[in-house]
């Protein structure tokens, strides 16, 4: 991964968190070390303005813990 696409998306990003505060909260929240353990259900359904749904899920394992710790830490760098 290139450094400098990072950077190029940058001002995308603060538009992004502008535009969805609450988005924002609700990451920094379930980020939290107490929130999610191994065996938690991360669901995410989306509904187009046609109407049409689509969901997923997956099961938290210990490895996902381990690496959004790393990106946690990458993040408050």
């Amino acid at each position: 991964m290139n450094p400098m696409n990072l950077l190029q998306l940058k001002p995308a990003w603060d538009q992004f968190r502008s535009n969805h505060p609450k988005l924002i909260q609700f990451i920094k929240a379930s980020a939290r070390e107490d929130v999610m353990d191994e065996g938690t259900l991360i669901e995410i359904n989306i509904k187009t303005s046609a109407g049409k749904s689509l969901s997923s899920n997956i099961r938290v394992r210990q490895s996902d813990l381990e690496f959004l710790r790393a990106l946690k830490d990458i993040a408050q760098d």
